[in-house]
């Protein structure tokens, strides 16, 4: 090492060493030129064994290592169906269902007709289904259940979605109204502890983290402790400490960078292992159940195509980092779009990664390299810091209501676009090897919204049978407004002010 870096100060012929050749993370790792491990020996344990860095399974199905996962969120439910069943036809294994009764933001599904519209034909036995309904969760999830219990589904698998204390500091919603949220989420993890053992109730959706701009320390911190926020919630209403662990799931979201992303899920799991330990949880209830989406914060509006190849790094880094369920995003995300095609190509990227790349065939291939063992060590460490510094501040919701955590949200996304300005960091297609005239897929015409059909809504006063009676019944859910974002928590998108500036579009 010592004569490489000789060599290495002779060729910069006086440059800057740390200034030329020494990189940092948005979390403030430091990634040198060249590292071994003669510089710091790292134990990295084994596949599948406690605190599971390297995977939480000592072998790997080779029919399917991860959940080929796809979105829907088109307004028609039929139409939502037909996608489905093409789309399990064509080698998706799970389904992320948007539900959203106004039809905005999701499919419009306003009973659970609508929902069995959209399910058709889908044997949910072997199908897992995640929602993504927030903040209608408890309705939805009261639906989904029912399917389950008249379809004698016994092995039910997914998630219910409840994510109430994201939702509540993404939109600044009313933290007073939490608690009874925080209800509602522990009466179905009740419920799936004892008919649903591998359905996840809550989902700690640190994307939105990501998705803000902030750094992946601050991702892993959120969902530790948003994680350790549910879990105790759990806990008080009698779930065991492996129940509670078990009824928790992660969503996070990783970006074109290979080698930080394979890292990010190794020192996930190895952060939430440790933690689950010190509440007693055991070590196979210990693993962290984790869905990855490919990043919304990079996909460019104006050169859509280079879109593939950022997804497609994104999937590779979080099947090589071990993911159970794998989402892509539609090349097109960016203009409002999702054709048959864009969902085509998301699910292929995943196919070829499988079956092609074999990404799948061997478990954690990453494990040994130096780098990535270290730069793992290095963000768990970091994600633990930022954790710990939650925990200083009351915790999860008290860092959100005072402040904190939108004020280092946004210094951390100043800092990224500021890098990205400055050339530091280069978006391919955004702001190098632009193409000026590229020709853009055009939008498809917009579908209007299905009428609410004449029925009576959901109670007002949350029981958890009373939901199940009602769903069955036929109760329907009418749009309720929602509060726009906390500014500091929006979703950004690092390619839009370079690509609104060349649009001539106000920044």
């Amino acid at each position: 090492m010592s004569d490489w870096r000789a060599l290495a100060d002779k060729a910069l012929r006086g440059a800057d060493f740390e200034d030329t050749l020494v990189r940092r993370t948005a979390s403030g790792i430091t990634r040198g030129p060249l590292r071994t491990s003669s510089d710091d020996p790292l134990n990295t344990g084994t596949p599948g064994a406690f605190p599971f860095v390297r995977g939480i399974k000592a072998s790997l199905d080779p029919h399917r290592p991860w959940h080929i996962t796809q979105s829907f969120s088109m307004t028609d439910p039929t139409t939502a169906n037909v996608a489905i069943l093409e789309d399990l036809a064509g080698g998706v294994s799970a389904l992320l269902l948007y539900l959203d009764p106004a039809g905005k933001k999701g499919i419009a599904v306003h009973t659970r007709k609508d929902l069995q519209t959209v399910l058709a034909g889908v044997d949910l036995s072997i199908v897992p289904v995640l929602l993504q309904a927030r903040p209608l969760n408890a309705a939805y999830a009261a639906m989904l259940v029912t399917l389950w219990q008249d379809m004698g589904v016994e092995q039910a698998q997914g998630g219910l979605g409840f994510s109430p204390v994201g939702q509540t500091i993404r939109h600044g919603m009313d933290f007073d109204l939490l608690p009874e949220k925080l209800n509602r989420t522990a009466a179905f993890a009740l419920w799936t502890a004892d008919h649903a053992p591998n359905v996840a109730t809550a989902i700690i959706t640190s994307s939105l983290i990501h998705e803000a701009g902030g750094s992946d320390a601050l991702e892993l911190a959120f969902a530790a402790a948003g994680g350790i926020s549910y879990f105790k919630v759990f806990r008080q209403f009698g779930l065991s400490p492996d129940e509670a662990a078990r009824a928790i799931m992660f969503s996070l979201s990783l970006d074109a960078d290979v080698p930080l992303g394979i890292a990010k899920l190794r020192a996930a799991r190895r952060v939430w292992a440790r933690l689950m330990s010190a509440c007693n949880v055991g070590e196979p209830a210990s693993a962290m159940n984790i869905h990855v989406g490919t990043s919304k914060r990079m996909m460019s509006r104006l050169a859509p195509y280079t879109n593939v190849l950022r997804t497609s790094t994104a999937a590779f880094a979080a099947a090589c980092g071990g993911a159970q369920f794998i989402s892509v995003e539609p090349y097109n995300l960016a203009l409002g779009t999702h054709d048959a095609k864009a969902r085509r190509i998301a699910r292929n990227i995943q196919i070829i990664l499988h079956e092609e790349v074999q990404a799948g065939c061997v478990i954690d291939p990453a494990g040994g390299a130096y780098a990535i063992e270290k730069l793992t060590d290095d963000l768990a460490e970091a994600a633990w810091a930022a954790f710990q510094e939650i925990e200083r501040q009351g915790g999860l919701i008290k860092a959100a209501q005072s402040g904190w955590l939108a004020k280092t949200v946004t210094a951390q996304r100043g800092a990224r676009l500021a890098a990205i300005k400055s050339g530091k960091i280069t978006i391919v297609g955004v702001t190098d090897f632009v193409e000026e005239n590229e020709c853009l897929p055009t939008p498809p015409p917009p579908v209007p919204v299905p009428t609410a059909p004449n029925a009576q809504s959901f109670p007002e006063d949350f029981d958890l049978q009373g939901y199940l009676d009602a769903a069955r019944a036929g109760a329907k859910l009418l749009p309720m407004g929602q509060s726009d974002p906390n500014p500091a928590f929006a979703p950004t998108n690092f390619c839009a002010p370079f690509e609104n500036a060349r649009a001539g579009e106000k920044t």
